[in-house]
C-alpha cells in the first residue's frame, strides 16, 4: 500500500491536533483522504482547525477518563493513534506539569491504546531525549534505551521517561514506534511558536539585535510526511530521528529579512552577553505572562552538539527535508495572509525574493 492508498476501516487519532505540528498532521492526513478524530485541549474547534474536516474531541491526557471518548464507535476500526500532545517549554526548570503532561499523559494514552487494542501507536519525542556525544561534531544518532539522568532540563527529561514508556510498551506488545523531531519551523503555527514570534518582531521592526547561536531546524511539513510515514512503515519498538538543517539563527532570520524588505543583522551578539541577560527575560516573561524571545535553556540548546542524522528515516520511511530557503518563504506568507504583522510586506517583493 503506497502512501496515499487509504482504507474505509482505518481511523486516524491525533492527540494535540491544535498545536503547530498536530494540525500539519492532520491536513496531510485529509489530503490523503484519511478519516480524522482530532483531540485537543480546547474546548472549542480552535482557529488551527476550522474549516478542516474532520471530528474533534475535547479532552486532557492527564485525566485518564476524558480519553475515553476519543475511542467512542470506532470497535471494529483500524486505529492508529498519533500521540503528539506535549507540553514544550524553553525553561530548564519548569516544574510538576511537564512531567504530568509528557510523562503521565503518555502512560494515559498507552493504557487507553491497550485496551483499544489499537493497530499502531506512534509517539512524537524530540531530540532533546538524546544524550551529547563527547564529540561535538559527531552524528547523533537514535537510541535504544531512554535515560532522564543522561540530559539537561525538565522538558526533556520528562520526554525521556515519555519515550521509555514507548519503548517498554513496545517490548510487551504493544506496535508502537517513535519519532524524534529537532527545532520546528514552517507555516501553520497558529500559537505564535519561537520564530513566528522572531519573524513577527523582525517585520515589524521591534527586534533589536541577533544572538550567535545555531541548531539543527527542521521543516513542519517534512517532519508530517516522516510521521505519517512513521505510523505506517516503522518498524515497532524503533525510533527515527526527523531532524533537517544544522543552520543558525542569523542565517534564518537574513534571510527572512531579505524576503521582506527588512534590513539584515550585520552582527551578533555575544553568548556571554546573552547569557547575562537571560534570567531578567525570564523574569520578565512571568511577570507580564509573555512568552521570553531568549532563555537560559534556549541559549544552552543552540550552543549543544546538534549534528543529527536523519539516515536511517531517509533509508526506512523515504524521509527527505526541503530547503530551509523553501521552508522561510513558505512561513512568511502564511503569516502574511494570517495579518500576523502590524507592518505591511509586500507580496510582490517576497514572491520576487523567495
Amino acid at each position: 500500500m503506497t502512501l496515499n492508498e487509504t482504507t474505509t476501516d482505518r481511523i486516524w487519532l491525533v492527540t494535540g491536533a491544535s498545536g503547530h505540528l498536530g494540525n500539519t498532521v492532520v491536513r496531510q492526513l485529509l489530503r490523503q483522504g484519511e478519516r480524522v478524530r482530532a483531540f485537543i485541549l480546547e474546548e472549542e474547534r480552535p482557529k488551527a482547525l476550522q474549516g478542516l474536516n474532520c471530528e474533534v474531541v475535547s479532552g486532557d491526557v492527564t485525566d485518564a477518563a476524558s480519553i475515553e471518548p476519543l475511542f467512542a464507535g470506532l470497535r471494529d476500526k483500524e486505529i492508529y493513534l498519533l500521540h503528539l500532545a506535549s507540553m514544550i517549554t524553553i525553561y530548564a526548570n519548569a516544574g510538576p506539569r511537564v512531567y504530568q503532561v509528557n510523562r503521565g499523559g503518555t502512560g494515559n494514552l498507552l493504557e487507553a491504546a491497550r485496551q483499544h487494542q489499537v493497530k499502531r501507536f506512534l509517539y512524537c519525542g524530540t531530540v532533546h531525549t538524546l544524550p551529547f556525544p563527547e564529540d561535538f561534531n559527531a552524528k547523533i544518532r537514535e537510541i535504544s534505551h531512554y535515560d532522564p539522568d543522561l540530559v539537561h532540563g525538565d522538558y526533556a527529561k520528562s520526554k525521556a521517561m515519555a519515550s521509555q514508556l514507548v519503548l517498554d510498551a513496545a517490548r510487551d506488545g504493544l506496535d508502537a514506534v517513535i519519532v524524534q523531531p529537532s527545532g520546528i519551523i514552517g507555516p501553520n503555527d497558529y500559537l505564535n511558536g519561537n520564530f513566528t514570534t522572531l519573524f513577527k518582531k523582525l517585520v515589524d521592526r521591534k527586534l533589536p539585535a541577533m544572538i550567535q547561536g545555531s541548531y539543527n531546524f527542521v521543516d513542519v511539513n517534512d517532519v508530517a510526511d516522516g510521521l505519517i510515514a512513521a505510523a505506517k512503515y516503522g518498524r515497532k519498538g524503533e525510533s527515527y530521528n526527523l531532524t533537517g538543517h544544522d543552520i543558525s539563527v542569523l542565517e534564518i532570520m537574513n534571510k527572512a529579512a531579505e524576503m521582506t524588505g527588512r534590513k539584515p543583522f550585520r552582527s551578533t551578539a555575544p553568548l556571554w552577553l546573552a547569557r547575562l541577560a537571560a534570567p531578567f527575560a525570564e523574569w520578565w516573561s512571568k511577570k507580564t505572562g509573555k512568552i521570553p524571545v531568549l532563555t537560559s535553556y534556549s541559549l544552552f540548546t543552540m550552543s549543544s552538539p546538534h549534528r543529527f542524522s536523519h539516515e536511517k528515516a531517509g533509508r526506512e520511511l523515504g524521509y527527505s527535508i526541503r530547503p530551509m530557503e523553501e521552508t522561510i518563504s513558505n512561513t512568511l506568507r502564511f503569516m502574511v495572509e494570517q495579518k500576523r504583522f502590524k507592518q505591511a510586506v509586500d507580496p510582490a517583493y517576497l514572491t520576487a525574493k523567495s
